[in-house]
């Protein structure tokens, strides 16, 4: 007999799972026969979190292509992309990604991060962490909890709203800010301290913190020009960063009376 073969999607029915057999195959394949299935390719599905805003067809088919590549990396259970590629359409920095593991595994960045470039020939930025830790960081950490305002995964995923207060951490994540009042530092990073005090003050209040909330408040403070300056690691005058310094200094007055 000849073999009959045929590429079909399994359509789940309310009472089993039904292969529809195709047209031209009706008069081959009746019911009760046995017939075989192979999965060739497995599809790839988005999650996107609440906040994030439907991509273009083209953003969505790399991030598919992205998290098909590191499917063979079978300690990841998880995998996030983060970061300027999903806020921003075209002004972003590189592509950030995120390797959630059973467990910590070393080097699982490093060769995450090979395979990408090898493949797309564009910047990505990896990194990897165990499930336990991440959990760990998105209940005390307000940097990480902003990171994942906003994500695409290839797995439902839903970040715990219960937090806790961690001092030793919150007071970890100020000393980048501290030391922009006192080192000649690049305008990104006074950039990165003032988001940071930002989403720490605001973690503290019990108030939202994603990305658009965080750029308003940046942008009142010290305005629109002077922000598109340090966003962009252009440099600036002495006087501007006396007005960045200021900003800093209040800011870490207010958290530092709230720890």
């Amino acid at each position: 007999m000849q073999e009959l073969t045929f590429k079909k999607k399994v359509s789940k029915g309310s009472r089993f799972n039904q292969i529809y057999v195709p047209k031209h195959l009706e008069n081959e394949i009746s019911a009760g026969d046995e017939v075989e299935v192979r999965l060739i390719r497995k599809k790839t599905e988005l999650y996107y979190s609440k906040s994030a805003k439907k991509l273009s067809v083209f953003k969505e088919n790399l991030i598919k292509g992205v998290f098909a590549s590191l499917k063979e990396f079978k300690e990841v259970s998880k995998i996030f992309l983060i970061g300027s590629f999903l806020l921003e359409k075209i002004d972003f920095r590189d592509i950030d990604i995120i390797l959630v593991a059973k467990k910590e595994t070393k080097g699982l960045s490093e060769k995450a991060y090979n395979k990408l470039i090898n493949k797309f020939n564009l910047k990505f930025h990896v990194i990897s962490i165990s499930e336990q830790k991440l959990s760990h960081l998105l209940s005390i950490c307000p940097v990480t909890r902003s990171m994942f305002s906003t994500y695409i995964s290839n797995k439902e995923f839903v970040v715990d709203k219960n937090t806790s207060i961690d001092k030793k951490h919150l007071q970890f994540l100020l000393m980048l800010p501290e030391d922009a009042l006192e080192l000649d530092l690049s305008s990104r990073m006074f950039y990165d301290s003032l988001r940071r005090l930002i989403v720490v003050e605001r973690f503290l209040e019990n108030k939202p913190f994603g990305f658009n909330i965080v750029k308003s408040e940046l942008i009142k403070s010290i305005g629109q020009k002077l922000h598109e300056k340090i966003k962009n690691s252009r440099s600036v005058s002495e006087k501007s960063i006396a007005v960045l310094r200021q900003e800093i200094m209040s800011k870490l007055a207010v958290i530092n009376g709230m720890i």
